[in-house]
């Protein structure tokens, strides 16, 4: 009989690995939903359903910021205590219980469960995994300690000092953990531009991966930066900047949306849409008022999201940066696969394609789901679906008036996205074994 520090994954637990992040959530999420089932969670007379509080653990859980109830009128403060540790336990479960799981089974995985992990962890091997947990534990709680001393701060003019800061600590691990829950009514009135732009901020360090930071540190020294960390940190600039002029340029005279505002909050409010589109969701405008354009963009930014291994959601930017740039060397001809004077394995490119094609699957899914439940407007069902996958919480429909099916719905939509399409096809799938039979090649019609 093998020792266990021989014995194989398979022998050490009765399940496939992957279901164990699953799990942490689905446990984190039935914690939730009973703990926000209670009275004292509620404010006042208050009375909340067993649908809604299922709803609002798993938005808090998976970080999306979805919403059936009014954050700051419907819950008590221990309620919203409660929404706290939720998003803050559920930004870093993906993180560090899924690096201590590794940890424990690190001597006998197989490449099967490292490439799983690898592509959540956003990391290449298993070294150092005790370190990457501190890391990302500090990391964190260093981010997190300096945006509510920030923000704590300028909001000490406006709140009693015990509320100032409880907000500051909220809205802090809100936008850091891309959760989106604002309990204080960011676009009314409109906050003060700092508190807007470390929002934003903590948003995108949330997003960007522990993993690109240390990268880029090492890289300070080295210089030299990996192939991952450049696609993130090029994708990342692209993309926000791009987002915030797409803004702008539609919105600038829009008065439901940026008309009615100075100039320099028009490119405040640009600024924190296109930076938490991707990530937190936390709105200062009327999204609802925007126009259709806006709203494509928006989606695209909620669909792309963060980088992998961070707080975000989405088909994550290195799998956009991946795809766009293989793209690019085809139409250009090259045979090889090459990124930034970098080589990509092909499997790398499968790998981004099965992303893409599960999360458009889930999605469409989801879509003509909804249109059946709540038959609105399929332009609403579309923004809504992208948004729950993406963990992002941007919405432009009444979600608080949707029928039980439609929350529950776009509840797992939110678990779906949070956990990610591959993890979960992993999860529901047969291990993959190396087929001893080959077959005749053959070319398939494209375009």
């Amino acid at each position: 009989m093998p020792s266990s520090s021989e014995a194989t994954v398979e022998e050490l637990l009765p399940f496939h690995p992957s279901w164990v992040l699953i799990a942490i959530f689905a446990v984190l999420i039935a914690l939730g939903t009973l703990i926000l089932s209670l009275p004292f969670a509620v404010a006042d007379s208050n009375k909340v359903s067993l649908v809604d509080a299922f709803f609002t653990a798993t938005s808090a859980a998976t970080g999306t910021g979805l919403v059936v109830q009014d954050t700051a009128q419907f819950w008590s403060q221990r309620g919203h205590a409660v929404l706290l540790l939720l998003f803050q336990l559920g930004g870093l479960a993906s993180l560090i219980g899924s690096t201590f799981f590794l940890l424990l089974i690190a001597r006998s995985v197989k490449e099967e469960e490292r490439f799983l992990f690898r592509e959540i962890m956003g990391v290449q091997s298993v070294r150092g995994l005790i370190l990457l947990i501190l890391g990302i534990t500090l990391y964190a709680a260093i981010i997190e300690t300096a945006g509510t001393l920030l923000i704590g701060s300028r909001l000490l003019a406006s709140y009693p000092q015990d509320k100032a800061w409880w907000l500051a600590v909220f809205h802090t691990a809100s936008a850091f953990n891309n959760a989106g829950f604002d309990s204080m009514g960011l676009g009314n009135p409109l906050p003060d531009p700092v508190v807007q732009l470390t929002l934003a901020g903590l948003s995108i360090l949330g997003a960007i991966s522990f993993i690109v930071i240390v990268d880029m540190v090492k890289g300070v020294f080295a210089r030299r930066l990996s192939l991952d960390t450049k696609l993130v940190l090029i994708a990342t600039v692209l993309l926000l900047g791009g987002g915030f002029g797409a803004i702008l340029l539609t919105e600038w005279n829009s008065p439901g949306t940026l008309g009615n505002l100075p100039p320099d909050q028009k490119l405040l409010s640009a600024f924190l849409h296109s930076a938490t589109a991707r990530t937190a969701g936390l709105a200062t405008a009327n999204l609802s008022a925007f126009a259709y354009p806006t709203l494509l963009v928006l989606m695209a930014l909620m669909f792309i999201g963060g980088a992998s291994g961070s707080t975000a959601g989405g088909i994550k930017v290195n799998t956009f940066a991946l795809l766009g740039a293989v793209t690019w060397s085809f139409i250009r001809g090259r045979t090889r696969i090459s990124v930034l004077g970098s080589t990509v394995h092909e499997d790398q490119v499968y790998r981004a394609l099965a992303i893409v094609f599960v999360s458009t699957l889930v999605i469409f899914a989801a879509i003509i789901l909804l249109s059946i439940t709540e038959g609105a407007d399929l332009l609403v069902q579309l923004f809504e679906a992208i948004s729950a996958f993406s963990t992002t919480g941007f919405s432009i429909g009444d979600t608080a008036n949707s029928s039980t099916a439609g929350k529950l719905i776009i509840a797992f939509v939110m678990f779906a996205g949070r956990v990610g399409p591959l993890t979960v096809a992993f999860a529901l799938s047969l291990r993959s074994r190396p087929s001893r039979q080959t077959y005749t090649q053959e070319a398939i019609n494209l375009g």
